[in-house]
């Protein structure tokens, strides 16, 4: 994937270059082919200007042989005054062993010619090019010099034998006319094109390169932002994955940036967080944030129970440390908030254990203490209810002794049965029978007071739990229930799973006074009871049982849309394996 990204991005790089080389090449051909084409009709123009030049001569010749001053010297002075030209490099005429009979420069004269073309009509002109000793390119012109060729100028020509004239001019029918034209302005010109042609093409790299520069820097650009996005986007994803809340403000104590766990806990909505003085929601100086803002002092793990708007109150760990710039000044301050809810569950869990542990032990030593004793006078009592049958008065005080005894005797058995060690041994368990059999073991009890007991099952199946124990609490639960609603009430027992059947939920409700708020959290506390004749261990055996579970149990008083009522609520798991390895590590032993 990162492999077709670079190459994605460095692909408007690739085809500019690709555009600059066609260019380049463009340029090339362009130029080479002007350049051949102006030499071209350079040459076709120094063509036809020599042309015309060897024409000139000759017909100059022509025109002064036909006067009676024309010698053989005119020819060479002809010559002469014709190179005078700037465009003309020398003109020379070559007889037909190839000797220079007349040549622009006189010194020349005489000498053999450097070239000897093959000329066989009169009309015919060759050309080529040729280097001086200079090293610049001459453009000759080669025909046969033929001023006399008309017949009256032969006629002429006798005539002046006749009259005795010595030299003739020098004009036989094999000689051959040599034209040298300079190319030096087509040099310059050709020069001059390739120079455009090379400032073109370093005008063009210049762009290119600078719109590959452009481009790079675009691209480094694109690189930056784009990681600096990510950073910024890993960065918003770590602080809102944290498992505390996390804060920052500036000097003035206003948010400036934060997480939705942090607004959870002090109870803000998101659309009102950005911006807002954070004061206003925790007390600055009763928790440290005032003198972390002042003076850059950090504050670590300081304890304070936040309310929020709902009347909610939770324990929260309040860490500041603040936000310095480079010159070590306070910018603001960076605030965690840790939830110690749970904290204090277990440090509650943690005391209410050590407490019911003290107690256990305290009880099943007087427990066992107490048990013979017991025995004894009720044995004594009940000897006495049957010895005093003629006395009415003293057989109700043994009746009364009896049954005392067995009061004391089932506060001893509900002290063992608290203090002796509970394992659960959960197995899967038919939650519909488990209710109803416990239902029939109250149900005398429920027709003596008219009290209706309804069942809510919904189809749960068979779950893990230890059915022995449930039943017991099932029934310290109901038995509470038919105490505390007045006569002809109503009682409710039922069963359910949670949305995805993780958890099982088991409730018993009932239409009684319900209970006060200030005894809910001692409810569970061993011995605490507010009947006259209760032991204050039932609801504290309710609790251990659900907690051998792996369970909760919660009060609902007064019932939703009542003044009264009365709900408790058991939810236990419902993974049987987790449930056994739980047990196994609670008890090692076992």
């Amino acid at each position: 994937m990162r492999i077709l990204h670079i190459k994605k991005l460095y692909l408007p790089a690739l085809s500019i270059v690709a555009v600059v080389f066609l260019l380049l090449v463009l340029i090339s051909i362009s130029t080479y082919r002007n350049l051949d084409r102006e030499k071209s009709m350079a040459l076709h123009f120094l063509y036809r200007q020599g042309v015309t030049l060897l024409r000139s001569i000759e017909a100059s010749a022509r025109t002064g042989m036909k006067t009676l001053m024309w010698q053989e010297i005119s020819l060479g002075n002809l010559m002469q005054e014709t190179a005078k030209d700037t465009d003309i490099a020398y003109v020379y005429l070559v007889d037909g062993h190839e000797k220079i009979v007349h040549h622009s420069d006189p010194a020349k004269q005489g000498l053999r010619a450097p070239w000897s073309p093959n000329i066989t009509r009169a009309d015919q002109v060759v050309t080529r090019i040729n280097k001086s000793v200079e090293g610049h390119e001459i453009y000759e012109l080669a025909k046969l010099f033929s001023p006399m060729y008309e017949p009256s100028m032969i006629r002429h020509q006798n005539d002046m034998m006749t009259f005795g004239q010595r030299t003739p001019p020098h004009t036989h029918r094999g000689d051959t006319i040599i034209l040298g034209m300079k190319m030096e302005a087509l040099e310059d010109a050709r020069r001059a094109d390739i120079q455009h042609a090379f400032i073109m093409a370093a005008i063009i790299m210049i762009l290119g390169s600078g719109a590959l520069f452009f481009i790079f820097v675009i691209q480094n650009y694109y690189l930056v932002d784009k990681t600096l996005k990510q950073t910024k986007d890993y960065t918003r994803q770590v602080i809102a994955s944290m498992a505390n809340g996390l804060l920052s403000i500036d000097t003035e104590g206003k948010i400036a940036s934060y997480n939705l766990l942090a607004l959870e806990l002090l109870g803000l909505k998101e659309s009102e967080a950005k911006g807002q003085d954070l004061n206003a929601v925790v007390d600055f100086h009763a928790t440290g944030i005032r003198k972390t803002i002042t003076d850059c002092a950090s504050v670590l793990e300081h304890e304070i129970h936040h309310q929020k708007k709902s009347g909610e109150v939770i324990p929260l760990a309040l860490s500041t440390t603040p936000i310095q710039d480079e010159t070590g000044t306070c910018q603001g301050a960076v605030i965690v908030l840790r939830d110690l809810s749970q904290i204090k569950k277990l440090e509650e869990k943690i005391k209410r254990s050590e407490k019911l542990a003290a107690i256990g032990e305290l009880a099943a030593g007087v427990a066992h203490e107490i048990r013979n004793p017991l025995s004894s006078i009720r044995g004594f009592a009940q000897f006495f209810h049957h010895a005093l049958k003629n006395k009415p008065q003293e057989q109700g005080y043994a009746e009364t002794m009896v049954s005392e005894v067995d009061r004391i005797n089932r506060v001893v058995t509900d002290l063992l049965t608290f203090a002796r060690p509970m394992e659960s041994e959960p197995a899967p368990t038919d939650v519909t029978e488990l209710i109803e059999h416990t239902m029939r073991l109250v149900e005398a009890d429920a027709d003596s007071r008219k009290v209706q007991i309804q069942t809510k099952i919904a189809d749960v199946s068979k779950l893990p739990m230890d059915a022995n124990q449930m039943t017991q609490a099932l029934l310290n639960l109901l038995l509470n229930a038919l105490q505390a609603v007045d006569h002809g009430g109503q009682v409710e027992i039922g069963a359910e799973l949670n949305a995805d059947a993780s958890y099982l939920h088991l409730w018993v409700k009932d239409n009684g006074s319900g209970i006060p708020s200030d005894q809910k959290l001692k409810i569970f506390e061993p011995f605490f009871t507010t009947r006259e004749k209760g032991t204050g261990l039932g609801l504290a055996i309710v609790h251990k049982i659900v907690e051998n579970h792996d369970g909760e149990i919660k009060i609902e008083s007064p019932l939703a849309g009542s003044n009264k009522g009365c709900q408790f609520t058991i939810k236990i798991p419902t993974n049987i394996h987790n449930l056994r390895k739980r047990n196994e590590t609670r008890n090692p032993s076992g």
